[in-house]
């Protein structure tokens, strides 16, 4: 299971019984994993709740960490996660635990979130019995949501989208699915097909199609989703223009035929960290941004043609196809794509 986890405790039973949980996470290979209780019971003070109180600090640890597991009543859960309940592709999610750990319940953000997996796998860890209510789920089918989320995928209108694909999925319809990239595990429910010739998708009430290409026009009921596979060098002149981004980005997602959203993470050299075109161009993207020093680009950018003036302002001959380098341990697609004082280069990680 990858990203952060909260325990939140309100008892000494439940403290007890988190620090149980904690090791056997730990000892399952989860990273970070916190513990947090009241003041009376801690053995720690960084486990104290902020302000010693459990509404700050619920509200705080909602906020910072991508796991909530709360043994507690499922009401006292409920009744503090109403106002802070935001959105489902942002939340996190929140996991319900008695404390005589008999049931692990998944209750919020089980797709997306991951919190119907880490329900299951705390559910295996403390031999308790896992309760999970998705529809989905219940009929032992995929979804949409959690199909993407397995390859790091991004789909339009995802609320509309995730409600009417999950809806054929429960209600066991014929939906199919075109997986261009072969890389879709969990196909229950699901038939795979090769082409989207009208004969073929016909037969089915709707279609997923995972493809990392710009796909225009396609058939009815298709839906796409792409895989952010993609890492994105880029260099850009001081305060170019998000404008100007987009349209050399645009362009140059027709060169190589892929889709904008493919890309997975922008990369660039230190002295762009503040550049407003990039931030604002991957803030659109809703990917990170990371750069890398002069000094960890040089080698990369020995292998690729070299501009002087790029040289003089940097320090390095290149910034696009280094940083896609060094980010990717060698692994480009692309010649460098040079325009308006844009530049790009790809990389697959």
């Amino acid at each position: 299971m990858t990203g952060s986890i909260a325990i939140l405790t309100l008892t000494k039973t439940s403290y007890q019984l988190g620090k149980k949980l904690k090791k056997c996470l730990a000892e399952n290979e989860v990273e970070v994993v916190h513990l947090y209780g009241l003041e009376k019971y801690v053995e720690e003070k960084k486990e104290e709740y902020q302000n010693h109180q459990f509404k700050s600090g619920f509200s705080e640890i909602f906020n910072s960490y991508d796991h909530l597991v709360c043994i507690m009543a499922t009401g006292i859960v409920v009744r503090h996660l109403a106002p802070l309940i935001q959105d489902k592709q942002k939340d996190p999610a929140v996991i319900v635990m008695d404390e005589k750990s008999q049931f692990v319940i998944s209750l919020l953000s089980g797709h997306v979130g991951g919190g119907n997996a880490l329900t299951r796998e705390i559910a295996e860890l403390m031999e308790a019995q896992a309760v999970i209510t998705t529809a989905t789920d219940v009929q032992n089918v995929t979804a949409i949501d959690s199909l993407s989320q397995s390859i790091n995928g991004w789909y339009p209108d995802f609320k509309e989208t995730t409600k009417k694909m999950n809806s054929l999925l429960a209600a066991h319809k014929k939906v199919a699915l075109l997986d261009e990239e072969n890389i879709v595990s969990d196909t229950r429910g699901l038939t795979v097909i090769n082409n989207l010739a009208n004969d073929v998708i016909k037969q089915y009430e709707a279609t997923i199609v995972v493809s990392f290409r710009q796909l225009a026009n396609l058939p009815r009921a298709c839906y796409q989703v792409v895989p952010r596979q993609f890492v994105l060098g880029m260099g850009a002149k001081k305060n170019t223009p998000l404008s100007v981004i987009e349209k050399e980005f645009e362009i140059f997602c027709g060169l190589h035929d892929i889709h904008s959203r493919s890309i997975k993470k922008i990369v660039s050299i230190d002295l762009k960290k503040e550049e407003p075109g990039i931030i604002a161009f991957a803030n659109q993207l809703e990917v990170p941004f990371e750069t890398f020093k002069k000094e960890e680009l040089e080698a990369s950018s020995l292998k690729y043609p070299q501009s002087d003036f790029v040289k003089s302002i940097v320090g390095i001959g290149n910034v696009a196809l280094s940083a896609a380098d060094f980010a990717t341990n060698g692994k480009v697609m692309t010649d460098r794509y040079g325009h308006n004082g844009v530049t790009f280069a790809l990389g697959k990680d």
